[in-house]
């Protein structure tokens, strides 16, 4: 068998897109909030706001293409206790404004300029009229970059500094819905690479050394994740034949995530909630069990249920339903979350 053989099916990326746009002011304004609510509260101008936001799964990134007029987005610190999320996000103002805060760390910023936020600490934003490319970030794919994610909270990367980041995330924000899961490792490592370009090592070249080569690792299993997906003779020893990398270092990478299996199973089931949301694919549930390595339909009902808490029958009415639009992207938002903590 060849280990490096690519799965049979390509996937795209997942994504979603929501508009306020035809909605009225107090329409627009509740369906915004309830598309954030499981994150950040929103606030909205006294003359109304608007909003357009196209969203992307890229691995451990969530790039998300906004054009926001009058919109706040705050989490104060019992938001912070109560999410739990422990990832960055970047935004890239690419015309008009974002308004920042004491909490995050910045004040103004213009088009060109980057500004990175921890979401471990409260943060508070508003936007009265901007187009930005706004980015959630894993944890350590922070730490790969600048060796360490302590202290960076409220940067703000100057336009002249973080030139080849901001066209990476426009290119990305153009193209992202055109590309395949088998790319998603090399995105995730040029942006590391543009990210360091950007604002330099912030700690020793040892540290830093480290933190790259522990992304490197997990590069490699991921790229043999996503191109095995539907091999049932997947498992931990396989992973480690065709990454190279240890066994040890395996269950290391993999343990935040809960082990092996269970990122393996995680993964599964996102592919076939995807596959739930294409509208040309009426696979049976039993198909999709065989396709994605579950031992039987039964198996994947029940992960499928308690990951998502629906169950496929329920999801995919849901998606075939326009009035539940805004709580299907809500649903897909969480679970791409997950992935970022």
């Amino acid at each position: 068998m060849n280990l490096l053989s690519p799965a049979p099916r390509h996937r795209l990326i997942e994504s979603f897109s929501f508009s306020t746009e035809g909605a009225s002011p107090a329409q627009a304004l509740a369906d915004y909030r309830e598309l954030y609510s499981d994150g950040a509260d929103v606030v909205g101008a006294a003359s109304g706001l608007s909003a357009e936001v196209t969203a992307y799964r890229l691995d451990r990134l969530i790039l998300f293409a906004r054009r926001l007029k009058g919109v706040g987005h705050s989490r104060t610190a019992q938001r912070v206790a109560g999410t739990g999320f422990s990832h960055f996000t970047l935004h890239l103002v690419l015309d008009g404004a974002m308004t920042g805060s004491a909490a995050s760390g910045f004040g103004l910023l213009g088009p060109g300029e980057i500004a990175l936020q921890d979401l471990r600490h409260p943060t508070s934003t508003t936007v009265s009229d901007g187009r930005l490319v706004t980015v959630s970030v894993a944890r350590d794919l922070i730490e790969a970059a600048a060796g360490t994610s302590n202290g960076l909270h409220g940067m703000v990367i100057q336009a002249d500094k973080g030139a080849l980041l901001a066209d990476y995330l426009q290119s990305l924000a153009s193209h992202a819905g055109r590309l395949e899961h088998d790319s998603l490792p090399t995105l995730s490592r040029t942006f590391v690479e543009l990210l360091s370009v950007a604002i330099g090592p912030q700690t020793a070249g040892g540290a830093a050394g480290h933190r790259r080569e522990e992304f490197n690792r997990r590069e490699a299993v991921q790229r043999v994740i996503e191109r095995r997906l539907e091999d049932p003779s997947l498992n931990a020893a396989e992973i480690v034949g065709a990454s190279g990398v240890s066994r040890a270092t395996l269950y290391r990478l993999l343990q935040p995530h809960g082990g092996v299996d269970t990122f393996l199973t995680g993964r599964r089931l996102a592919a076939v909630r995807t596959t739930l949301e294409r509208p040309d694919d009426t696979s049976s549930f039993a198909s999709l069990a065989e396709r994605f390595a579950f031992r039987s339909e039964k198996d994947l009902a029940v992960a499928f249920r308690q990951r998502f808490g629906i169950s496929m029958s329920a999801y995919r009415r849901m998606v075939d339903d326009p009035g539940q639009a805004v709580a299907l992207m809500k649903r897909r938002w969480a679970s791409w979350m997950v992935e970022v903590r």
